[in-house]
């Protein structure tokens, strides 16, 4: 009998330690693959529209798409691989993987007159209100 024979997790830490049965993990790709994009998306609203803006750096005007399918907005952004200038792997593969964002619009605005702009990364889009 082991000092070791009870079933207590911090024992089977303490054994793991003790007799050099470390797991050996390879956490080199966890970051990337498991990371989630946390954007900033600000919305402002006034008497007439509301502001919908996101952060999409990396990308240019030619890169995103933006569509509304009922009260759904899709944005959708794609980078080339061949406009993707030579950056670290990880940026490159971040950029050619893409963004997809969907957003339910609220029901006050109307949802087929909107606008979009994009500039430095910044993309505004614009829905005009429900009169």
């Amino acid at each position: 009998m082991s000092l070791f024979d009870n079933k207590d997790p911090f024992e089977e830490i303490v054994r793991e330690l003790f007799n050099g049965n470390q797991r050996q993990i390879d956490r080199s790709q966890d970051f990337i693959q498991s990371e989630e994009d946390e954007r900033n998306i600000d919305f402002i609203e006034d008497n007439d529209y509301l502001y919908l803006i996101f952060e999409l750096f990396g990308y240019n005007e030619k890169d995103v798409t933006v569509s509304v399918k009922g009260q759904e907005l899709e944005i959708i952004a794609k980078k080339d691989n061949s406009e993707i200038e030579k950056v670290q792997d990880y940026l490159t593969k971040k950029l050619l993987n893409g963004i997809i964002i969907k957003k339910i619009l609220p029901k006050f605005v109307n949802p087929k007159n909107f606008k979009q702009t994009m500039k430095n990364g910044i993309l505004e889009v614009i829905f005009s209100k429900n009169e």
